[in-house]
């Protein structure tokens, strides 16, 4: 490795650089020992247990644990830290085996936790499964349709053009695209392609005709989530839940695509510094969501990955039982009647804790109903039916906190129940007024650093404006904030998501807010120990505490002397999972 790198103390011979050592040899499975469950000491002894595998000295050590916040050294053995102090009493544990690395004053950190990170999503929308329709991609319909266009030519007749990531604010147009758009380059093709935040998709009228959604008249019903022109006729735009009417058809992804995705998607985040995330909705509910990629299938994935041996991360899932619009009471229960958990797998490798639901993306209730009474009623019901199945409930919700909040409330007081943990999703908009029932209950605020970033200039005026991204107010509240990106809706960056929470500037350069500015610990307790709160996991993860798992980020600068405009250019050097370097750079 460039740097940091290894070396020896002067009474130990020299070794090659760690990057080149054979990295098998630091590893520590789970099962080859015990944590030292409990401990409060900041080492365990070096001459009983033996020498570390590793050890990494001269640093500034974040350790995210209030009962020893800063250290320089740590030590590393059979999958577990055993040591966190100073320089000199790390020396005990360096062996003739031993790789020693020299921070040099640079910054190590828990590894990252992400919260909220769809990795099937991300890859398997992605060449060369899908078109790229990002902003690096193209910049207007017109690059979109080209884009359809060459793929169509090398794509046999009648097979399906899938493409993500479009943003009709970043298009030249500053429009979406429409079946009008696609027809002229994809006749013979049913095109199917969502947008950046994956609740909007523009397809072509040869999917629209194989998915029923045809012209109506005046007084003709019209299909929820389809958009229709003045004259009844479908624009091929199709929003929330009836995306599915399409996506469902698509054709489903083999099981080795999924594998063999997940573990692509693994090797970039720990490029990222990130060991741990949850990937938030999998289930019956997801068959028509993501392009085809968040039904039941890729859960399995990922229990076939964890029981072979190929899961190189800490993932939490969440079970989706239903869409993204019109779900109900009756199919939560019944989804979850059904649902096994998968079997065999190591539970700090792989565990399905929650149930995902979704409130609301800005607008009214998602739910079944005819009223907002009606539904919010239902999600109420949908709320305390997961509640009491004794999951932790995750809840996509924009603007409808207080109602996901009182929901919540209800059901633990109907069916009391400690530890739920249970989850708002996004939520930014949070009245304050509101933090003190959420700190009481226990229920964690959720939201994107980074999505946020990109609408501060949009920022709600009037009586919701002292409730927009509180993000200060949550944390002096007592609320546990969880960072996380969302990706593919944004990069797994937790960088990113650190110098918003510190700047509160937008990618316009307006500050909004600097009253709710984070400060660096804050900021990285988010991506930290919040994260092992959401799992339950605070007793074996997300600080750098002897007998917690060796999960580790090391940077290339030291983050406490680094401006927070400036923290994205720090670059991840080096990432332990469980004992064994699996990124270096």
């Amino acid at each position: 490795m460039s740097a940091p790198h290894a070396d020896r103390y002067p009474d130990q011979p020299s070794t090659s650089s760690m990057s080149r050592r054979d990295a098998g040899r630091l590893l520590g499975a789970a099962a080859a020992g015990s944590l030292f469950a409990g401990a409060t000491s900041t080492a365990a002894s070096a001459s009983t247990a033996g020498k570390a595998d590793l050890v990494l000295r001269n640093g500034d050590v974040l350790t995210m644990d209030p009962k020893h916040p800063r250290a320089s050294a740590v030590a590393v053995r059979a999958g577990r830290i055993v040591y966190v102090g100073d320089d000199a009493g790390v020396r005990a544990f360096a062996g003739s085996r031993t790789d020693v690395v020299d921070l040099r004053g640079r910054s190590l950190l828990p590894g990252i936790n992400d919260t909220h990170l769809h990795a099937a999503v991300y890859r398997l929308n992605l060449p060369p499964y899908a078109l790229d329709c990002g902003p690096a991609a193209v910049k207007s319909v017109a690059d979109i349709v080209a884009a359809v266009a060459a793929e169509a030519g090398r794509t046999p007749a009648g097979e399906w053009i899938r493409g993500a990531g479009w943003n009709p604010g970043r298009l030249a147009e500053g429009r979406e695209p429409t079946r009008d758009d696609l027809d002229a380059v994809s006749p013979d093709h049913p095109v199917f392609l969502q947008d950046s935040g994956y609740h909007v998709s523009a397809v072509n009228s040869r999917a629209l005709a194989l998915a029923g959604i045809t012209d109506v008249g005046p007084g003709d019903p019209r299909k929820p989530g389809v958009d229709y022109d003045q004259n009844g006729r479908p624009t091929g735009i199709l929003r929330y839940g009836g995306q599915a009417l399409v996506q469902l058809l698509l054709p489903s992804r083999p099981g080795k695509q999924l594998r063999d995705a997940v573990q692509d998607v693994v090797a970039r985040l720990h490029a990222q510094g990130i060991t741990s995330f949850t990937d938030p909705g999998l289930g019956p509910g997801g068959e028509g969501l993501g392009g085809g990629t968040q039904g039941t299938a890729t859960l399995d994935a990922y229990a076939d990955l964890a029981r072979a041996g190929g899961l190189h991360a800490r993932v939490s899932a969440l079970f989706l039982p239903c869409s993204q619009s019109g779900g109900s009471a009756a199919a939560v229960d019944a989804a979850l009647r059904a649902f096994t958990p998968p079997a065999g797998v190591d539970p700090r490798r792989l565990a399905v804790r929650g149930v995902k639901l979704f409130s609301d993306s800005g607008g009214e209730l998602l739910v079944a109903g005819d009223t907002h009474e009606e539904r919010v009623a239902e999600l109420t019901e949908m709320i305390r039916v997961a509640h009491a199945a004794g999951y932790q409930v995750g809840v996509h919700c924009y603007r409808w906190v207080p109602t996901v909040v009182d929901a919540i409330v209800a059901a633990g007081r109907r069916h009391p129940r400690a530890g739920a943990r249970h989850v708002v999703m996004h939520g930014p908009f949070v009245p304050v007024s509101l933090l003190p029932t959420m700190a009481e209950h226990g229920i964690g605020l959720g939201p994107q650093a980074q999505s946020w970033a990109n609408v501060v200039h949009r920022a709600a005026q009037g009586p919701e404006g002292d409730a927009f991204l509180p993000w200060r107010s949550v944390v002096d509240a007592g609320v546990p904030l969880t960072g996380s990106s969302d990706t593919p809706v944004n990069d797994p960056d937790w960088r990113a998501g650190v110098r918003a929470l510190m700047t509160r500037r937008g990618a316009c350069g307006e500050v909004h807010g600097p009253e709710q500015r984070l400060n660096l610990d804050q900021a990285l307790a988010a991506y930290t120990t919040a994260g092992a709160w959401q799992d339950a996991a605070e007793s074996w993860k997300g600080s750098v505490t002897v007998g917690k798992v060796a999960d580790l980020c090391v940077l290339g600068g030291n983050l406490r002397t680094t401006p927070a405009e400036e923290i994205t250019s720090v670059p991840v050097e080096t990432t332990v999972f469980d004992g064994r370097i699996v990124h270096s750079s």
